[in-house]
C-alpha cells in the first residue's frame, strides 16, 4: 500500500512570506517535497493560452478573462484536485495558497480532510505587508490589504506562524517541528463545523 504524502498547506495574504517559508522548508525537511503554488498554476494556464492563441489574443485579454473567472475557478479547482491526488500517491508537497474565496476553502476541506494535510496560517501585520509590496514591486499595491480580512476568516489552523515576529527560518523550523510531532486536524475540524 502506498504511503499517503504529507501536505504542508500554507495559507496567507500576498507578501506574507509563504514562498520564502516554502524554500526554507525544502532545505530543512529530511524527505523530498514538491512545491506547488496557486500563482504558478494560474500563470501556467495563462502561458499555455498565450502559446496556443497568442496570435489572436493579448496578455491583457487573457487577464481580463481570468478576472471574469472564466479561467481562474476551474484552474483553482484542478489545482486543489492535484493536491489531493499527489498526496494519495505518496507525494509530499508544500502548497502556497491564498484562500480568498469561501468555495476554495470548502473544496480543500472536502478534498483534504482524509489526507495528511497540515493547514498552516501565515500571518503578518498589514503595515509590514504594505512595506513588502512596495519593496517587491511585482504585486499590485493594496493586494494584501484587500486579502487580509478574507484569507484567515475561518480561524482554524493546525499551526499559525507570524513572519514579522519571527524570521523565515524560525517559521520553517516551527512548522517542521510541528509536523514531526503532531497529526493534522484542521481540515477535519473544518469539515465537522
Amino acid at each position: 500500500m502506498t504511503k499517503i504524502g504529507t501536505v504542508i498547506f500554507l495559507n496567507g495574504t500576498s507578501s506574507a512570506g509563504k514562498t520564502s517559508i516554502s524554500k526554507e522548508l525544502i532545505q530543512l525537511l529530511d524527505e523530498d517535497f514538491i512545491y506547488l503554488s496557486v500563482d504558478n498554476a494560474i500563470a501556467g494556464v495563462n502561458d499555455m493560452l498565450m502559446s496556443m492563441f497568442g496570435d489572436h489574443i493579448s496578455r491583457e485579454e487573457i487577464e481580463t478573462i481570468e478576472r471574469e473567472e472564466m479561467i481562474e475557478n476551474p484552474v483553482i479547482s484542478l489545482f486543489h484536485h492535484y493536491i489531493m491526488a499527489f498526496s494519495r500517491v505518496g507525494k509530499n508537497m508544500i502548497v502556497d495558497h491564498v484562500l480568498i474565496e469561501p468555495s476554495w476553502l470548502e473544496e480543500c476541506v472536502q478534498l483534504l480532510h482524509n489526507t495528511q494535510a497540515f493547514f498552516i496560517g501565515v500571518h503578518c501585520p498589514l503595515d509590514e505587508l504594505e512595506r513588502r509590496e512596495q519593496e517587491r514591486g511585482d504585486r499590485p499595491i493594496g493586494l494584501a490589504k484587500a486579502q487580509i480580512d478574507i484569507v484567515h476568516q475561518h480561524h482554524r489552523y493546525d499551526l499559525e506562524v507570524d513572519t514579522h515576529d519571527n524570521s523565515i527560518r524560525k517559521c520553517a523550523i516551527m512548522i517542521k517541528e510541528f509536523i514531526l510531532a503532531n497529526q493534522p486536524r484542521a481540515f477535519q475540524e473544518l469539515r465537522n463545523i
